[in-house]
């Protein structure tokens, strides 16, 4: 999940409070785990919370539309989230086998 810096109408805000409503496995250990920076190319392209296969980025610099606003960050994004590798990479010690997807679909 990501969502713009200055998205007014889906921002970090209101997607922080959405996820804090959802029931599922991990919450707790989400909520309790770090938020990391995330840099492209050596720059801050925006913060990263996760746990197991649940991420949630805040991209800077970007609006709603985070593909157009932000050109490299996002493909970027995409590629590491995919790849499974940088601060999107699961970690030893996360539960890997989380079904978030199962957790969304109950709302």
């Amino acid at each position: 999940m990501y969502q713009g810096h200055f998205d007014l109408r889906d921002g970090v805000v209101s997607a922080e409070a959405w996820v804090k409503t959802m029931e599922w496995e991990g919450l707790g250990k989400y909520l309790m785990a770090e938020r990391k920076a995330w840099k492209v190319k050596g720059v801050l392209a925006g913060y990263v919370q996760k746990w197991g296969s649940f991420s949630n980025t805040a991209v800077l610099e970007a609006g709603h539309l985070v593909p157009t606003d932000q050109a490299v960050y996002s493909p970027a994004m995409t590629e590491d989230w995919v790849l499974d590798k940088g601060v999107f990479a699961i970690e030893q010690g996360e539960d890997s086998a989380s079904d978030f997807r199962a957790a969304v679909g109950n709302q």
